[in-house]
């Protein structure tokens, strides 16, 4: 394995006349599991979804051969899959619906009774507490890779509002895809993960601080720069 995947260089991104991501680099390789840690407003989810294809930059961006900016909807589908942070749905779906959209309803069941949602198919999406709903939209989002090597994994904060027991199906589920040779890219506020992955980026005001193995890119300096102050 080992293919690059997704490369990133010098990406800039302006939101509200706000530099949100400001000249980062990345590098995401397939069998990698990286993570993207830095305090809130650091832009994390500015990056997932600039690496996603789904806000205008500016720099270099390759996802395999194809720019994502400039990529269709259906071409981007076969060469990432991306969870928002707050997943939304235009529509009040029933859960079990899901698995249509994405054109795999076997998988999306699947993926449904490793995140223990297989009771939920027939409820509508409205009525779904918050980790509810971010569990059925993980399940979509897993779906779609139905053949993992050389895609990209985008997820932003996978384990807010889950209890633990989806919390460690979703670790599973990240290891599983970088064992069959994705490239999965995770925005995370807990270190503790960050430190169990292959790689982890620093960020802070928008700007890439640290990038490498954990043990280099999280020292006690680095995070106290990163963060003003250890995060508890």
């Amino acid at each position: 394995m080992n293919e690059l995947v997704l490369q990133a260089e010098a990406l800039g991104v302006e939101l509200g006349g706000r530099r949100v991501v400001d000249g980062v680099s990345v590098q995401l390789r397939s069998g990698g599991l990286t993570a993207v840690v830095g305090p809130n407003g650091a832009g994390k989810t500015s990056l997932l979804r600039t690496l996603a294809g789904l806000i205008p930059s500016e720099g270099l961006l390759r996802l395999g051969e194809t720019d994502p900016r400039l990529a269709s909807p259906a071409e981007l589908a076969r060469l990432r899959a991306y969870c928002a942070q707050r997943p939304v749905c235009a529509w009040d779906y029933r859960v079990g619906e899901l698995g249509e959209i994405v054109g795999r309803p076997t998988a999306y069941a699947g993926w449904l009774a490793q995140l223990e949602m297989e009771g939920h198919a027939e409820r509508r999406l409205s009525s779904l507490s918050g980790g509810e709903l971010k569990a059925a939209h993980l399940a979509m989002t897993f779906a779609q890779l139905e053949e993992p090597f050389g895609k990209a994994l985008l997820l932003d904060e996978p384990a807010a509002a889950l209890d633990l027991r989806r919390q460690e199906a979703v670790v599973r589920a990240l290891r599983r895809f970088a064992a069959d040779g994705a490239a999965c890219l995770v925005a995370t506020h807990e270190l503790r993960f960050a430190q169990g992955c292959d790689q982890a980026l620093v960020l802070a005001e928008g700007r890439m601080i640290a990038a490498g193995p954990p043990a280099a890119a999280l020292t006690p300096a680095i995070v106290d720069e990163a963060w003003g102050r250890a995060p508890a």
